[in-house]
C-alpha cells in the first residue's frame, strides 16, 4: 500500500432526514458549496470525539470518552471556481503514548491524553447544477478521515440550525451530506480481463488454543489463465464494486461469501467448501500486488501519488482532477474541474 494518496468519493446532500437528495444550487437560497464552505469555518475550531446525537447534547470532554475517537481541524479554506480545497488535520486521541526527538536526544513528552494528527487535504467538486459533486480525500498509510469529515459537516448544519430556532423560533432546514465510494468498476474488470489478476486465494482458518481464528488450516491458490474464467472474475468484482458504491465503500458481502463466490468459479467440486476468506490477487499499475474482495476496497481505489514525501496541493489535485475525469462519464458526473 502506497504511502500517499488519494480516494474519490461522489457525495450528495439531503434536507434533514429526506431521502431525496437536493439540487446543489436550490438549497434554500444558497448554493450547498457556500454552505459548506461555512460549515467548514465552524471547524477551524477543533472538535474531539464523535459528535453527539442531538445539537443541544453537550460535547463530552472526558479523556476516557474521547480516546480512541477521532480529532479534527480545520483549515486553508479556499474556494476556485467550482471547487473547495481545505486542508484538515484529524488523528485518534491516545492513539501514540509518547512523543521522542528524532535522535533520542530530549526527553519523551507524554502524549497520551493528546491526539497525534496529520494534515490531510479535501476537495469538493461541484457540477453547475444537479445533485451529485465529487470529493476527494487524502489517503496516508491506507488511513482517509473522510467518516469524520462528514459526520462533522452534518452536525455543524443541524447544530446551526438548531441556534437559528432559538434566537427567532423559526425552523431552519438542516443538510445531510451523504458519501458514496467511486468504485472504478469499469477499471478493475480491464485490469483482471488484461491479465493483472494472478490468482484466486481462497482459506480456510484455523482455530488455535486461544479460541481465536488467526491461523490457516488450509489455503488454496489457483492460477487465473482460462479466458472464460477471467471473464467470470471480472463480471464478479464488478458486482461486489457496485455494492462498494452504494454501502459508502463499507463491506456488504462478507468475505466467507466471497470466498465461495470465488470457488465455485475455480471448480464445482470446490464451490461447497466451508471457507473463511478468498480474494483476487492482482498487480495494479503502479506494480503493487492488491487483494480485491468485497471488504478491501479502500485500499483498491486507493490512488497513489508518493511513497515517502507528501505531495505537494498542486500535485494533489492535478491527481485527482485526472483520475476524476477519466471516471466521469462511466459514473454519469458533469463537473468542469479547473486548471491548475
Amino acid at each position: 500500500m502506497s504511502g500517499y494518496g488519494y480516494r474519490l468519493f461522489t457525495f450528495s446532500v439531503f434536507r434533514g432526514m429526506k431521502l431525496t437528495p437536493m439540487k446543489f444550487e436550490e438549497c434554500d437560497s444558497e448554493h450547498y458549496r457556500d454552505i459548506t464552505v461555512r460549515l467548514l469555518n465552524e471547524l477551524t475550531i477543533p472538535v474531539v470525539g464523535d459528535p453527539p446525537a442531538k445539537p443541544d447534547e453537550p460535547i463530552s470532554a472526558e479523556l476516557e470518552a474521547v480516546r480512541g475517537k477521532p480529532a479534527i481541524r480545520v483549515e486553508k479554506i479556499e474556494v476556485i471556481d467550482n471547487t473547495i480545497r481545505a486542508i484538515i488535520w484529524v488523528g485518534k486521541v491516545g492513539s501514540h503514548e509518547k512523543a521522542m526527538s528524532h535522535d533520542g536526544s530530549l526527553e519523551e513528552i507524554d502524549i497520551s491524553d493528546r491526539a497525534a494528527i496529520n494534515e490531510y487535504r479535501v476537495i469538493f467538486a461541484f457540477p453547475e447544477r444537479g445533485t451529485t459533486g465529487v470529493l476527494a480525500v487524502e489517503s496516508i498509510r491506507r488511513s482517509c478521515p473522510v467518516t469524520p469529515l462528514v459526520k462533522w459537516l452534518r452536525y455543524k448544519s443541524r447544530e446551526e440550525a438548531h441556534k437559528k430556532a432559538k434566537e427567532n423560533g423559526a425552523t431552519p432546514a438542516w443538510w445531510r451530506p451523504k458519501v458514496y465510494a467511486l468504485a472504478d468498476e469499469l477499471r478493475l474488470a480491464e485490469m483482471i480481463e488484461a491479465g493483472h489478476a494472478r490468482r484466486l486465494v481462497l482459506v480456510k482458518k484455523a482455530v488455535n488454543p486461544g479460541r481465536t481464528r488467526d491461523e490457516r488450516e488450509y489455503e488454496i491458490r489457483a492460477p487465473l489463465k482460462a479466458q472464460g474464467k477471467v471473464a467470470q472474475v471480472a463480471s464478479l468484482v464488478r458486482r461486489w464494486a457496485a455494492q462498494a458504491r452504494e454501502d459508502d465503500g463499507s463491506q456488504v458481502a462478507s468475505n466467507a461469501e466471497a470466498a465461495r463466490q470465488l470457488a465455485a468459479i475455480v471448480s464445482s467440486e470446490i464451490k461447497d467448501l466451508d471457507l473463511d476468506d478468498g480474494w483476487v490477487e492482482l498487480s495494479d499499475p503502479d506494480d503493487q500486488v492488491k487483494r480485491v474482495n468485497p471488504s478491501l476496497f479502500n485500499d483498491v481505489f486507493t490512488y497513489k501519488l508518493a511513497d515517502d514525501i507528501p505531495p505537494v496541493t498542486p500535485t494533489f489535485y492535478n491527481g485527482v482532477r485526472t483520475t476524476a475525469l477519466r471516471l466521469q462519464d462511466s459514473a454519469k458526473l458533469a463537473i468542469d474541474w479547473p486548471v491548475e
